[in-house]
């Protein structure tokens, strides 16, 4: 298991949390201050991913069209070929866990190679509703516990941690999190 709030006071502004065996999947703690670069607009022709907002204020821009504000245990929800970026423009530090499928992106973004236009696939989850899942082709975030727990990591939101062998009772503050076709999970970093 892993405390995030440890992680947050430890000042740390980078560092992969746990990763797949087979290497694909990983989730990637950040820390973004007001005046950091954050992380450039970008897109990932082959993989995706989505944000969990630990503490702070993310701006997220899509396709350099659109904003979205989120805070505190909101879910930001990527898909392939949007084109995305990171920043935080408050005071406060902001501090988020990227799920990212691959972490590999060779595709830091140019305008003039491809034309991403349509981002209504994006979305901006305050509170995933009880007993409900939200899926894309390499993610599935639920509110509630799958019957198989192999291969599932629990985000207790209100404890801020993280379990990849948990002996969990499904609790309102836990975010199960499945990567899709894992032949099997390694432990947390």
């Amino acid at each position: 298991m892993i405390d995030l709030k440890e992680l947050m006071k430890a000042d740390i502004k980078f560092k992969k949390i746990w990763e797949s065996s087979c290497k694909n999947h990983r989730i990637l703690y950040f820390q973004i201050n007001n005046g950091d670069e954050g992380i450039k607009a970008h897109f990932h022709p082959f993989g995706e991913d989505h944000a969990l907002i630990l503490e702070g204020e993310l701006t997220y821009d899509i396709s350099f069209e659109e904003q979205i504000i989120a805070v505190k245990n909101n879910l930001v929800f990527g898909w392939s070929n949007y084109v995305h970026g990171y920043c935080n423009n408050t005071e406060r530090p902001l501090h988020i866990l990227v799920f990212a499928t691959p972490e590999n992106n060779s595709s830091v973004y140019n305008q003039r190679e491809q034309n991403v236009k349509n981002h209504s696939k994006i979305r901006h989850i305050k509170k995933l509703p009880a007993k409900e899942k939200i899926f894309s082709n390499r993610v599935i975030f639920s509110s509630t516990p799958p019957r198989e727990f192999s291969n599932c990591l629990v985000i207790n939101l209100e404890k801020q941690t993280i379990d990849s062998n948990p002996n969990i009772v499904e609790s309102s503050d836990n975010l199960y999190v499945t990567f899709n076709s894992l032949p099997s999970y390694s432990k947390i970093l």
